[in-house]
C-alpha cells in the first residue's frame, strides 16, 4: 500500500515541498487556533453584550454640567431609619402577594428595551421596520445610562432582595440586578419613553404613563427596588427626556421620525 504524503491531502494553495511530520501539524493547529483565540472570545462576548452596554461612552447630544443629577434625584431615607424600613416592609407585602401571572409579567419587564416597555399597549411597531425610531429611542437611553453612572458611585443602597430579615424578599426567578438600587435605571428609562413618546403620539400619552406604573411595580414585584428609587428614576428620566427635546440637534432627528412614530402606532 502506498503512504500518503500528509502535505498531499492539503489544497494546492497549502502544497508543501517536503512532509510535515503529524505531530507538528497538530503543533502548528494548536497555535493558529491560540492566536485567533482573543478575537473569537472577544466577538462572542459583543455577541452577548446588551446592545446599550456596546454604545459609547460620552454624551454627544447632552452637557452633564447642565444637569445636576445627584440635585434632580435627591438621596434615599438612610439604611435603618424608620423611613427605610417602612418602604422595606411595603416592598416585602408587595412581592409576597405577587401571583404566577404577575411574577411573569414582572420578569418581562425586567428588559430596559422600547419593545418591553410598549408591551400591553396597542401598537404595531416592529424592530426592524421601525429602525430610526428604534435608534432614536436607543440613543436617548444611552444618554440616560451616562449621566445614571456619574451618580451610581454615590449611593451604595442594598436592594431589599439582598437584605437580611426574619422575613426576607424573595426575588422573582432568574437574573438578579446588582450594584446600588438607587436610582432605578428601570424608571429611569420608563419616563424617558412616556416623555418623548407622548410628545410625538399625544393621543396615547395616558397609556403610556399607565405603562411607566405598571413598568416601575414590576420592580417592585420582584423586590429589586424601594419605591423612592422608583421616584428619584422617574425624575431623572423625565428631566434627561425634556433635555433632549430642547437640543436643536436632537430635536431635528426626532422630529424627522415622527412620522414613521406615528405609523407605528396606527395614526397619521
Amino acid at each position: 500500500m502506498t503512504r500518503l504524503n500528509p502535505a498531499d491531502s492539503l489544497p494546492p494553495t497549502f502544497h508543501r515541498t517536503a512532509s510535515i511530520p503529524p505531530s507538528q501539524i497538530l503543533v502548528m493547529m494548536r497555535a493558529r487556533f491560540l492566536a485567533s483565540a482573543p478575537a473569537l472570545c472577544g466577538l462572542l462576548l459583543a455577541l452577548a453584550t446588551p446592545a446599550a452596554a456596546q454604545q459609547r461612552a460620552y454624551l454627544i447630544w447632552l452637557d452633564a454640567a447642565k444637569i445636576d443629577v445627584a440635585k434632580v434625584m435627591g438621596l434615599p431615607p438612610a439604611q435603618n431609619s424608620p423611613e427605610h424600613r417602612a418602604e422595606f416592609e411595603k416592598v416585602l407585602a408587595i412581592s409576597s402577594a405577587r401571583t404566577p401571572e404577575r411574577e411573569k409579567q414582572a420578569i418581562a419587564d425586567q428588559y430596559q428595551t422600547l419593545n418591553a416597555f410598549l408591551n400591553g399597549i396597542d401598537h404595531a411597531y416592529v424592530e426592524g421596520t421601525h429602525r430610526e425610531t428604534r435608534l432614536l429611542m436607543r440613543e436617548a437611553q444611552v444618554e440616560l445610562a451616562i449621566l445614571l453612572k456619574s451618580v451610581n458611585r454615590l449611593t451604595s443602597r442594598i436592594r431589599p432582595f439582598q437584605m437580611w430579615n426574619k422575613v426576607r424578599v424573595k426575588p422573582c426567578p432568574g437574573g438578579r440586578p446588582e450594584g446600588t438600587s438607587f436610582p432605578s435605571a428601570h424608571a429611569a428609562t420608563a419616563a424617558l419613553y412616556a416623555t418623548l413618546l407622548s410628545e410625538t403620539v399625544p393621543e396615547l400619552a395616558n397609556k403610556f404613563e399607565e405603562r411607566v406604573k405598571s413598568y416601575d411595580e414590576s420592580r417592585l414585584v420582584c423586590g429589586f427596588h424601594y419605591p423612592t428609587d422608583l421616584e428619584a428614576g422617574d425624575k431623572i428620566g423625565r428631566v434627561v427626556a425634556k433635555a433632549l427635546l430642547a437640543d436643536k440637534t436632537f430635536r431635528v432627528r426626532f422630529d424627522d421620525t415622527r412620522v414613521e412614530t406615528r405609523q407605528a402606532f396606527g395614526l397619521k
